[in-house]
């Protein structure tokens, strides 16, 4: 098992700058990546998975789109691809990574990245969805958007700078819209893994699994029996889940 360097690093972004946090194994060589894309607002960051991905040998890249978490800029749903778009071109460009062998790792509504930017970009070899946000068009209800959105907003307090509400709410309509991962999914086609918990009352398992339908072959569904929607009791079969497809896939 390879010892680990952990730093934080500056993703150039346009003019802005995001922030993340880089898990590097000290080996020689190059090595295969992942990109880890946090959800909604990104409590759960998944560093332990970082962490363990990269004493496995695996640089990994955890980073906060425009807006999250200190990262410069304003939050916005369809910054989210355009995020996760620098952050890959980062990644690509360090002389210790596998261009070859670089995979996207994203939690809840890192799909929505995740699906969008991989269903145009080949250079992403492999994606893992944990508990997927799988369809965005129930936002779109009359009697749920305004609810929604009020959600959305006291999540986000402290955390995202979300800027002027108005212009918030419609970004979030407009990305139910046209950035939904049911549409994108089919046009993958790199590997896919999906895992959920069945205990997931956020996103639910059944949801994900007509999201893992639409996929293309080849793909992987795994559902983790009593795991909530963040696998909070569940971490190291997750941690044994993803490494395990990712000693397959790349």
């Amino acid at each position: 098992m390879a010892t680990i360097t952990v730093k934080n690093i500056e993703i150039p972004h346009g003019e802005l700058k995001l922030k993340g946090r880089l898990y590097k194994p000290n080996v020689e060589g190059k090595s295969p990546s992942a990109i880890i894309c946090h959800g909604y607002p990104g409590d759960t960051k998944n560093m332990d998975l970082a962490e363990a991905l990269a004493l496995n040998g695996y640089n990994v890249l955890v980073f906060f789109y425009a807006g999250a978490w200190g990262s410069e800029g304003t939050y916005r749903f369809r910054n989210l691809t355009p995020s996760a778009k620098s952050a890959l071109e980062w990644m690509l460009e360090k002389p210790y990574v596998d261009t070859s062998r670089v995979a996207l790792i994203s939690h809840s509504m890192g799909a929505l990245p995740l699906t969008n930017l991989m269903s145009v970009d080949d250079r992403v070899k492999t994606g893992v969805l944990m508990a997927p946000a799988s369809d965005t068009n129930p936002w779109l209800g009359e009697d749920v958007v305004d609810n929604l959105f009020k959600v959305f907003r006291s999540m986000s307090e402290g955390k995202l700078a979300t800027g002027d509400d108005s212009e918030y709410k419609q970004d979030m309509v407009e990305a139910a819209k046209n950035l939904n991962p049911m549409d994108r999914v089919a046009d993958i086609k790199a590997p896919i893994f999906v895992i959920v918990g069945s205990s997931d009352d956020v996103t639910k398992p059944d949801t994900c699994k007509a999201l893992y339908e639409k996929a293309t072959e080849p793909k992987r569904w795994v559902l983790l029996d009593g795991a909530d929607h963040s696998f909070t009791e569940h971490r190291y079969p997750l941690h044994r889940e993803i490494l395990g497809w990712l000693k397959k896939e790349l």
